[in-house]
C-alpha cells in the first residue's frame, strides 16, 4: 500500500492507496460512521463476520479532534485512496 505525505503551509495530507474491490459511490459517506459494514461483496472480504465496523469511525474521530479532515476516493470498481488532513500548529 503506497503511502503519500504532502507538506503545505497550513497543513499536512497523507493519502494512502489500497488495492481492494472499491467502494460504490453510496457508500463513501456511511463507512465513517460506527459499527457500519459494507454488504457482501461478492464472497469477498467486504461484509466479512468477525469484524465490528469501528476502524474508520475511530480514525475520523481522531483526524477531527485535531482539527484535520478524512474521506475516501473510489472510482467503485478496484482500488481506493484514503485521505486525511491536519493543520499545522494543531486545531484552530
Amino acid at each position: 500500500m503506497p503511502v503519500k505525505l504532502v507538506n503545505n503551509d497550513s497543513y499536512a495530507e497523507v493519502s494512502v492507496r489500497d488495492h481492494g474491490p472499491g467502494i460504490a459511490p453510496e457508500f463513501r459517506e456511511v463507512i465513517f460512521e460506527k459499527y457500519w459494514q459494507a454488504p457482501s461483496h461478492k464472497g469477498g472480504a467486504l461484509g466479512k463476520k468477525g469484524t465490528f465496523g469501528v476502524g474508520l469511525a475511530a480514525c475520523k474521530g481522531l483526524v477531527e479532534a485535531h482539527g484535520g479532515k478524512i474521506w475516501v476516493e473510489s472510482t467503485g470498481e478496484a482500488g481506493c485512496r484514503f485521505c486525511f488532513t491536519l493543520p499545522k500548529g494543531g486545531p484552530s
